[in-house]
């Protein structure tokens, strides 16, 4: 989380997961408190659809790619944490990883 061009493509990645779900996030180029802006931004939604419409989080959880055992495992982890943060952790986790992994085998082909 410390290199700019991988937190923008990752906030970029987020907001693009969360629009196909007409869910609009805003993010302030900021590295240095990138993650809480992530966090700050994707838990409320994630707390509203786990009220109002669990239906689609489970339609964003596999848009994004987050497996239920994922979030079992991420649970057990962290026992003190609702599950609307542990989601919201892991979804963000999720969408670095694939920045990562996109940067990584686009650099070596």
């Amino acid at each position: 989380m410390q290199n700019a061009e991988i937190i923008h493509q990752t906030a970029e990645q987020i907001k693009k997961d969360f629009a196909f779900f007409d869910i609009t996030l805003h993010f302030e180029n900021n590295h240095q408190s990138a993650y809480t802006q992530l966090y700050d931004q994707v838990f409320p939604h994630i707390k509203n659809l786990l009220a109002v419409n669990s239906q689609k989080i489970y339609s964003l959880l596999y848009r994004i790619d987050v497996s239920e055992t994922q979030l079992k495992n991420e649970s057990q982890k962290h026992k003190e944490q609702t599950p609307e943060e542990i989601i919201t952790h892991v979804m963000i986790k999720r969408c670095l990883q694939k920045v990562v992994l996109r940067k990584l085998y686009s650099t070596n082909n």
